[in-house]
């Protein structure tokens, strides 16, 4: 008898105990170890500044870190991407509730050393869309994964004093006539930064009527590429009310495409005039358009901006135009489009000799896959000040994201599996990366209430992941879906290797969505251009009446008939 209860007892061991590794290495298939640790050695009583694999900057001031030696190594780990993110199994939740990342950042002595933080240390997060509304959570270890806690207001910095000042100028100058994110008795001004280039934006915004009626074109304005050719009041006009950065001029057919524009904005909207806002200085038109496109970012990520039918007509028209002349008026105006970028300084690297041999006057910083390029880096960041090693999350509630509305999702698994399912929602636009668990009805999975409720941006592409170990196998499966207020998502399960998860995942391509462009803002348009006079039609606006736009009385009648 108890020979078998002895054999019992073993057997209950040897289940429990094979239970718990499924649970650990399936938990463990996700994890830290697909984020590189990035090491810096440091001078603790020298200021330095590290740059990241991932754009990340880390200013040091002198005395800001403790240690027992002077120099020290620093460990970085850095998820600024869904793919990082999801590879690394650090869901983006606080408690029960999803979250809409930034950016993740873990900062630490490396294996070895001990640090104290003294002194502020700000890092500077670089991202693609900037959302004013973010705050710093910080991570917190529970059962092997992070729970995001104790959010905190982001700093004042320079882009949120440009974004607070341009609020102002919105309220003061636009929004009794322009809104945001929805028509009024103006066009809506989401997205319109990443549409029209910044030359153009200010000029129309400015509104000169001298040369929104036409006044500055002539038949060689159409044609012309070069501002040096341009008659004197042409460039008298450049001259007042454009920066000196070339990239701000407006050149002849930047001319012509305001000209159609703006006609184009009367016939849709009102004959009555827009206000002049010659008054506005060019730094009041960046705090401006930072406002506006930082609402841009808060309200539509990962937008990739329409053109609007005036849009269209102005494209059609000056593109017409310049097959009649060179190729290389659009490339000149190919490009500049508003941003947030501001430039960072970084100083020399003077010396990578450890500094108990030297006396070298400047920061020490050693990178080990690569050196400090002297001078300034640019780029949109989000500022964080920590007093504390650890993990660092810049997050947002989804549920207070503009356009998360309360919703329904249900995860269905088609097969009957005896074993519990990790299952994962994914929202790329919104870097949200959340862990799902079984609703109370014990058939379904949901991811924040037990009954399936969840706030969720609508229309949206989002994807479902899930796995579960079995038999040294991992059962898989994905399933990609636009998001509503009530659906269900059926899943169909496969055999993968631990090693095919990377790639699967890899191959949603999750970061594709706020990818940057490789090619110019008029790639597309130059491809057409390039084409023969009668393939401009095709380039002529479907549904949207452009109408007969006349000339200027000034401007001459070849100029005139080749509007026609």
């Amino acid at each position: 008898m108890r020979a078998k209860y002895l054999s019992l007892l073993v057997a209950v061991l040897l289940f429990a105990s094979c239970g718990s590794n499924n649970k650990r290495s399936a938990s463990n298939v996700l994890g830290k170890q697909h984020l590189p640790s990035q090491l810096f050695s440091v001078d603790t009583e020298k200021d330095a500044v590290l740059v990241t694999r991932q754009g990340c900057i880390i200013r040091l001031p002198k005395g800001s870190l403790q240690s027992d030696t002077r120099t020290v190594e620093l460990e970085i780990r850095e998820a600024l991407t869904n793919t990082d993110m999801v590879l690394a199994g650090l869901t983006t939740m606080s408690g029960s509730q999803p979250l809409s990342s930034g950016g993740m950042i873990y900062f630490n002595a490396a294996s070895g050393y001990k640090i104290e933080i003294k002194k502020q240390v700000e890092i500077l997060v670089p991202t693609k869309t900037y959302n004013r509304n973010m705050q710093l959570f910080r991570g917190d270890s529970v059962n092997a994964k992070i729970d995001w806690k104790d959010p905190q207001p982001l700093p004042k910095d320079e882009t949120t004093l440009k974004i607070e000042s341009g609020e102002a100028l919105y309220k003061a100058n636009c929004a009794s006539c322009h809104k945001i994110d929805q028509y009024f008795t103006a066009p809506p001004l989401i997205g319109i930064t990443d549409r029209i280039s910044r030359a153009r934006l200010y000029a129309l915004t400015t509104h000169d009527p001298r040369f929104l009626n036409g006044e500055l074109l002539t038949e060689n304005s159409w044609r012309t590429t070069d501002t040096s050719k341009l008659d004197p009041v042409q460039r008298g006009y450049i001259r007042d009310h454009m920066a000196s950065d070339s990239s701000s001029l407006l050149n002849a057919n930047d001319l012509a495409w305001i000209y159609v524009y703006h006609k184009c904005l009367q016939r849709k909207y009102s004959p009555t005039e827009m206000t002049s806002f010659l008054n506005l200085t060019e730094k009041d038109l960046d705090n401006l358009y930072a406002y506006v496109k930082s609402e841009s970012d808060r309200m539509a990520p990962g937008m990739k901006p329409g053109k609007d039918c005036c849009d269209s007509c102005a494209d059609y028209e000056v593109a017409k135009q310049y097959l009649l002349g060179n190729r290389e008026r659009l490339v000149a105006q190919n490009d500049y489009f508003f941003n947030l970028d501001r430039d960072i300084p970084i100083p020399p690297v003077m010396d990578t000799t450890p500094p108990e041999s030297t006396e070298a006057s400047a920061a020490v910083v050693e990178v080990p896959y690569t050196k400090i390029t002297p001078g300034n880096t640019r780029g949109t960041y989000y500022s964080i000040n920590i007093l504390a090693t650890g993990w660092y999350n810049i997050d947002i509630l989804l549920k207070n994201y503009n356009g998360c509305v309360e919703s329904e999702l249900f995860v269905r698994l088609q097969e009957n599996y005896k074993i519990d399912m990790t299952v994962n929602l994914i929202i790329p636009a919104y870097k949200t990366f959340v862990q799902g668990g079984k609703l109370k009805n014990g058939k379904e999975y949901g991811f924040d209430e037990n009954d399936g409720r969840i706030n969720l941006p609508q229309h949206t592409l989002a994807y479902i992941i899930a796995f579960a170990e079995k038999n040294d196998k991992l059962i898989f499966a994905k399933r990609s879906f636009n998001t509503q207020t009530r659906q269900t998502i059926e899943l169909e399960f496969r055999e993968i290797s631990k090693e095919q998860l990377g790639a699967e995942i890899r191959a949603l391509k999750l970061d594709d969505i706020n990818a940057e462009v490789g090619e110019s803002k008029n790639a597309e348009q130059l491809k057409k251009i390039d084409a023969t006079l009668k393939e401009t039609e095709k380039l002529k606006p479907k549904n949207c009446d452009c109408g007969y736009l006349p000339m200027a009385a000034n401007t001459t009648p070849a100029v005139q008939d080749n509007l026609k």
